[in-house]
């Protein structure tokens, strides 16, 4: 179901960038939509020189939108190939997108506005695009909250990972998260505020907007968490050798590209990510025949998930997978386009509301 934006900064970035679409174009005109379509967070109604039109947006208070932009490329894909649908495509809109954002979006013709003026939309009705205008100072930094810590993210991860614990007692989910009490009681807390979370006349927790949920969640991993779970790259030196390694014996799973692999057979894996509980050493690196190489083709980083959490999960007859989710976030981080698509096969077939 659609929505309005759901806090001020939100409506007041739709409102900064909708102003600056008329100064930019000069000609041109928007403004936020009173009446809501069928999808996105709102609306833009566009008036090109009397050719009027309305575009669903998705709003990001994040400067950078980077991984908001992949999050769209993977959303918008069946859209982005068919310019002329009945179905208009989400618009990015933002306070501000850099000129390299604006090309990778441009290239997979996927409609952003920002608060200076930066634009891009094909439609019937007409095509604008304007890059390089330079970021505003005006623009606020959104104001972060216990949701956005590591720990925050861990409880994020675990009530999108296990059904029904976000309607749990705080205790329950704090066990699940592998958090202190008063921790997931400030991240739910936290998560109601921002509207990623209600609260029922009944009393129960649960997901008002589950699409929102997870691509706020896949967003912030790559910014706030995955960068603090050391990863180490090494070079590998035979093809193929991750699907018929002993994973279980060194307590690690698979994610990113050989995940989905496994999962879709529908993608052929470059690159291999594992996450494990513990430190691999040399008996795993001699096992796995592999060398250290800054520039390797597969990835090592720690488990962050209490062990708990895995018991729930798709049980693969090859081979250790981790959660969905997270194969689904790290294939939308990797900004690939051969990844995207099957990042939006997982998030349709796998990442279902809990």
């Amino acid at each position: 179901m659609p929505r309005p934006a759901n806090s001020f900064l939100e409506a007041q970035i739709l409102g900064e960038a909708c102003d600056a679409f008329g100064r930019s174009t000069g000609v041109y005109k928007a403004k936020p939509a009173r009446t809501l379509i069928s999808y996105g967070d709102a609306a833009i109604e566009f008036d090109l020189s009397g050719r009027k039109f309305k575009m669903p947006v998705f709003i990001t208070t994040r400067a950078s939108a980077v991984d908001i932009a992949n999050i769209l490329l993977a959303q918008n894909r069946p859209h982005a190939t068919e310019p002329h649908s009945a179905r208009r495509p989400l618009m990015l809109i933002a306070p501000h997108v850099d000129p390299d954002l604006a090309g990778r979006l441009i290239e997979q013709n996927v409609p952003f506005l920002d608060a200076a003026g930066n634009a891009f939309l094909r439609e019937p009705e007409g095509m604008v695009m304007i890059s390089g205008r330079p970021k505003p100072q005006h623009v606020q930094k959104p104001q972060t909250g216990r949701a956005t810590t590591r720990k925050g993210l861990q409880v994020m991860f675990a009530i999108a990972t296990q059904p029904g614990l976000v309607s749990q007692p705080y205790r329950t989910i704090a066990q699940a998260s592998g958090v202190a009490l008063s921790t997931a009681n400030q991240v739910i807390d936290d998560l109601q505020f921002r509207g990623l979370v209600a609260l029922k006349s009944s009393g129960e927790r649960i997901f008002p907007d589950w699409q929102k949920f997870v691509f706020e969640w896949t967003s912030l991993y790559q910014t706030r968490l995955r960068f603090k779970l050391g990863a180490r790259r090494f070079a590998s030196t035979t093809p193929d050798w991750w699907r018929v390694f002993d994973f279980a014996s060194f307590d690690t799973r698979l994610g990113g590209e050989s995940a989905a692999d496994i999962l879709t057979h529908e993608l052929k894996a470059a690159n291999v990510t594992l996450y494990s509980r513990a430190p691999l050493g040399s008996q795993f690196m001699l096992s796995a025949r592999l060398r250290p190489d800054p520039r390797g083709d597969v990835e090592i980083l720690e488990s962050f998930w209490p062990e708990s959490l895995e018991h729930a999960w798709i049980k693969s007859d090859r081979q250790p997978l981790v959660h969905p989710l997270l194969i689904y976030a790290d294939l939308v981080a990797s900004g690939d386009s051969r990844n995207l698509s099957v990042a939006t096969q997982i998030y349709e077939q796998y990442i279902l509301q809990p």
